[in-house]
């Protein structure tokens, strides 16, 4: 059956998709054939054997092309090309706004990401036509929901369907997209009784996975004298290409670009409208961050500009705005339970040496070409969402909740169950410290089990910052009260109370006698019921969990070339509890890579006639080593924010996309130039250096 990616909200408008389009194609990379081989290089060669007879059609690349009078219809049933919108305005906006002294309006675009993981997507499809039981491997994010869509559009019950996830090169949110390719590779297997396999190349990747961003912003703020934020007025347009994605629709950036605009300040005048627009472009879906990245973007250079104006440091304009006293409700009514976004920012700026980067600003040789620049950013990520969370956006297809069982195996190992699959992010490790820290045990005896919907548990999948923040709750949870089972039951067979015994590495001992023991081992064996020791707890927050970042970034940029070179970054960051910090290091280090590239060089581009012009990492630049220098990063949180787990996944590209813009903004302060569109290359520098007759 045709693919639909259904949203329960008023303001989407369904698109539907064919694994293997029938009269039409809609984008480059929308498959038309599929060729089956017991060798790739006769599938090749097949593929020049066929032949297909396209008329073409007039196709839009862009927002403004799609939304132009007449402009053709990439679905003949969406005449304006508009797939979802939505709005809001708190109560008196309008008054608000018009009653603030200063105002400032600016537009921001961005380019068209692709995740380039180490490893492209693939998978693997083997039928047993004796128990009718489909085999499926693949590098996914969400096990559980390849295998719910897989069932439900090849008319399989789920339990005829296995997906196992084995070790993936990253994913970065492409490969939460359940894609055609997964259905055709399943279909094929069942068809043929064979195994299938597919694997993609680069070029594939370019073309078909899911690409990002594409944003258009249109911003108004509201301020006065003192720097203060009196409203925000904010207009969102999103290029999602010419299909809606499985399971996140059309509305998961246009949706959380503006959601996330308010940040850590305390803005309580706010209005948006934000737009999903269908074009003849490669379909959209998550990546690092999602739509965050940007809108705090958006508001951190707003915040430059009115520091700007005023004659304030932008710091200052930073700490009047930023909230301070919590428990708090935004404008959006999120409530922040605890935060310490202050405290964060005095730490970086003290281990970034902000004062010595300005005298040092102040003191550069006006004759120099290069120019320093100072950046920085605060920036909030909403991590953890559960199920009411995705409901309320009308995103059913997402189960939203995670689960974790821990049980005591017969050999008295620990084998923990969870609802994750890991592309990277190091699962294994960090649920092996949670349950063996929980337990008392030894970490050599915890086996941790993921990415397999036979033997994990039910879950939404690894995405969105949720593993340690939900799944990890689970595991803790789980972990707990498997403890207590266990020494409930040793406790009977040792002949005390449960208080007085202890989980002393693999044994169950008498607190203040330690010769009364018994092995973990022989617990296991002695019990008749093997649920007994076994424990599922299934997480579902009800409200997001808030993390934060702070980044300060020192850039020199060559005004002759338009380089760009970043010489210093400090970064503070607010993840809650840690388990593991220098894995918590890595993926703020890597996000924030991933960010830098976002803003000097990442983009994919298309000619008017929606031919894809970047196919390769010939023409898509991407950071290396030598454009990286070493970070300082740290640790932050509340009191009450240290006793539970945060989301880190992303906060690294969400704080450095807008930091290293803000940055390169302020080197070129004072050269009547505007840092409003992204990726900032050396050419795209020189060419507004030249507009401003530098």
């Amino acid at each position: 059956s045709p693919i639909s990616a259904d949203y329960d909200h008023p303001g989407f408008a369904v698109t539907v998709r064919s694994a293997l389009p029938i009269d039409r194609v809609r984008f480059v990379g929308d498959t038309m054939a599929m060729v089956l081989a017991t060798d790739p290089y006769v599938a090749l060669d097949a593929l020049e054997l066929i032949k297909i007879d396209l008329t073409p059609l007039p196709a839009v690349s862009d927002v403004d092309s799609a939304l132009a009078d007449r402009a053709p219809r990439v679905h003949e049933e969406i005449a304006d090309n508009v797939v979802f919108h939505s709005q809001f305005e708190s109560e008196g906006f309008d008054a608000a706004h018009a009653a603030s002294p200063l105002k400032l309006r600016e537009s921001f675009s961005t380019a068209r990401l692709a995740a380039v993981s180490m490893e492209p997507r693939g998978c693997v499809a083997v039928f047993d036509v004796t128990t009718q039981m489909l085999t499926f491997w693949s590098s996914t994010q969400v096990p559980h929901l390849v295998r719910s869509a897989i069932a439900e559009y090849l008319g399989l019950g789920e339990d005829h369907v296995r997906v196992i996830v084995p070790d993936v090169g990253g994913g970065f949110g492409m490969k939460t997209v359940v894609y055609p390719e997964e259905l055709l590779i399943a279909a094929a297997a069942i068809k043929t009784s064979r195994p299938i396999k597919w694997i993609q190349d680069r070029y594939d990747d370019f073309l078909t996975s899911a690409h990002a961003r594409d944003h258009c912003y249109d911003m108004e703020i509201g301020f006065d004298q003192n720097g203060i934020l009196l409203s925000l007025r904010a207009e969102m347009f999103v290029n999602i290409g010419a299909y809606a994605s499985l399971p996140f629709g059309s509305s998961l950036e246009a949706n959380g670009g503006p959601r996330n605009l308010p940040g850590p300040y305390k803005l309580r005048n706010f209005s948006y409208r934000t737009r999903s627009i269908l074009t003849n472009t490669c379909p959209t879906g998550a990546y690092r961050g999602v739509s965050a990245p940007v809108s705090c973007m958006t508001i951190e250079l707003m915040l430059d500009r009115i520091a700007h104006q005023v004659g304030l440091d932008p710091v200052e304009v930073r700490r009047r705005n930023l909230v301070n006293l919590f428990p708090y409700k935004n404008v959006l009514g999120l409530e922040y339970s605890e935060g310490c976004f202050l405290p964060m920012l005095e730490r970086t700026l003290q281990i970034a040496n902000y004062q010595s980067l300005r005298e040092k600003q102040k003191n550069q040789t006006v004759k120099s070409n290069l120019r320093l620049g100072i950046g920085v950013s605060v920036t909030t990520e909403q991590t953890g969402m559960g199920s009411s969370r995705y409901k309320a956006r009308g995103l059913h297809r997402i189960p939203g909740f995670e689960s974790a069982k821990v049980q005591l195996a017969h050999d008295g190992s620990v084998e923990v169950y969870i609802s994750q699959a890991s592309q990277g992010q190091g699962h294994i490790t960090a649920f092996t410290q949670i349950v063996a820290t929980e337990l008392g045990v030894p970490v050599d005896i915890v086996r941790v089990v993921e990415g397999d919907t036979s033997y994990s548990v039910e879950g939404s999948g690894t995405f969105a910052s949720r593993g340690m923040a939900i799944a990890g709750n689970a595991a803790v949870d789980a972990s707990r009260q498997l403890r207590l089972r266990i020494l409930e039951l040793a406790s009977a067979l040792l002949g005390y109370d449960s208080d007085s015994c202890e989980i002393a590495g693999k044994v169950v001992q008498v607190t203040n006698k330690v010769s009364r023991n018994i092995s973990l081992k022989d617990l296991a064996r002695s019990i008749t019921n093997p649920s007994d020791l076994m424990v599922t707890v299934q997480s579902d927050p009800p409200s997001i969990v808030l993390a934060a970042t702070v980044h300060v970034v020192c850039v020199n940029v060559d005004v002759s070339s338009g380089e760009v070179t970043i010489s210093s970054y400090a970064i503070v960051h607010d993840c809650g509890r840690m388990i593991n910090p220098m894995m918590v290091d890595g993926q703020v280090m890597g996000g924030a890579v991933q960010g830098i590239g976002e803003v000097l060089m990442e983009g994919l581009r298309y000619d008017a006639e929606a031919q894809p012009l970047t196919i390769s990492l010939m023409e898509y630049e991407i950071p290396r080593s030598v454009d990286i220098v070493p970070f300082l990063i740290e640790s932050m949180h509340s009191e009450e924010g240290g006793l539970h787990f945060k989301g880190v996944g992303e906060s690294g590209t969400i704080g450095a996309v807008p930091a290293v813009a803000s940055a390169i903004q302020d080197a070129l302060s004072g050269l009547n130039v505007s840092v409003n569109t992204l990726p900032l290359t050396s050419k795209r520098i020189r060419t507004m250096l030249m507009k401003a007759s530098i």
